[in-house]
């Protein structure tokens, strides 16, 4: 497919809009008509939201910047393949002003996910065709998340290794461009008995954290793995009940990390760890459901705040940085996912469904 530049157009409020006031939280027209918000992280005083728009074929890739929330500036996007001009972008790593994205869309005979990879800057971003078997083929399980250092990208997920028993696995870049898969690391890969899985990606001061679990028999326990290049990774087991328990995002800054996950047993229940170097916490015991999964960790001043989806419904709860004191935060509306994200005077939110995302701010006091 030839390469075709991709500029979405920013969305604006058309003349007399009212705003919507709703538990503290503000309404504010979203980048581009129809968009869907899937990821949000910092970029300079600002944030990078990343997406889809509505497309040719279903829906079609998005990226914007603001530094308020109210005015976006839309990433240009150079797709090469079919699949990634039918992307939506699902997964972001960037550093030093260096971004790398995940873009997932769905198709060929089983409709499986067709992944996309992405790198560039603010300025512009460029879809790499990656090889076939690099992420895809025969072997692979899936590919979860991303984060970044200055000089690496890093994707997480699983792949089918030589033993035959599929275990966690970590893709790393210098550029974006080339890739190298490492399923073999004795840290990373499943133990005979075992299964590992990869599906959050942080970085900070002290490198990469994953976050993920280990299957042994009927028992899910979490884990992380650290590494300060995504090199060499190191194991750590998290604080579990006996029924169990998974992690599935983390985020970090300066001065440490936080993990959550769902705890697991007749009810499942929200799950948070505080991490200070290779130090887990116990661990806090949040709100529960028939069904839980942990969509994105936020540090925010004092505070941890953590989107969930609990029984196909987003909830956002926030809790101190050591995981104590679980407090719900209202939601403007029902939603099916939250992304949220820290602005130089307050939090941008999107509440996104399946066909659209609806934005809001709440400034600080």
């Amino acid at each position: 497919m030839a390469a075709l530049t991709l500029t979405m157009a920013a969305g604006c409020t058309a003349s007399g809009t009212a705003q919507v006031v709703i538990n503290g939280w503000r309404s504010v027209p979203p980048p581009s008509p129809d968009a869907r918000v899937l990821a949000i992280v910092p970029d300079g005083k600002g944030l990078l939201v990343l997406g889809s728009v509505p497309g040719p074929a279903g829906r079609a890739p998005g990226a914007w910047t603001t530094t308020d929330g109210r005015s976006w500036h839309s990433v240009p996007l150079i797709p090469h393949t079919v699949y990634a001009g039918q992307a939506e972008l699902i997964a972001v790593g960037a550093a030093a002003g260096r971004i790398t994205v995940l873009g997932q869309a769905f198709g060929g005979a089983h409709s499986n996910p067709r992944l996309t990879f992405w790198t560039g800057s603010t300025g512009i971003l460029v879809e790499h065709e990656q090889p076939f078997e690099m992420f895809g083929g025969p072997h692979a399980i899936a590919t979860n998340d991303a984060a970044a250092l200055p000089d690496t990208a890093l994707m997480v997920g699983q792949w089918d290794g030589p033993t035959g028993r599929y275990g966690a696995a970590v893709w790393t870049s210098a550029d974006g461009v080339t890739w190298h898969r490492d399923a073999d690391d004795p840290a990373l890969a499943s133990a005979p008995g075992e299964q590992t899985s990869a599906l959050g990606a942080a970085a900070g001061p002290d490198g990469f954290l994953v976050a993920g679990d280990t299957l042994r028999g009927a028992l899910l326990a979490p884990l992380v793995w650290t590494s300060p290049d995504g090199k060499a990774w190191r194991r750590i087991a998290l604080p579990t009940t006996s029924e169990g328990a998974t992690a599935n995002r983390a985020a970090c800054d300066d001065s440490s990390c936080v993990v959550a996950g769902v705890a697991l047993g007749s009810q499942w229940h929200a799950r948070c760890w505080p991490l200070v170097g290779a130090v887990a916490g116990t661990g806090t015991s949040g709100p529960g459901g028939t069904t839980m999964r942990v969509s994105q960790v936020l540090l925010h001043e004092r505070e941890a705040l953590i989107a969930l989806r609990v029984n196909d419904k987003a909830r956002l709860e926030s809790t101190a940085r050591d995981c104590a004191g679980w407090r719900d935060v209202p939601l403007p509306i029902t939603s099916d996912e939250v992304r949220i994200g820290e602005l130089p005077d307050g939090l941008l939110l999107a509440t996104t469904d399946e066909t659209t995302s609806r934005l809001w701010l709440r400034t600080s006091p």
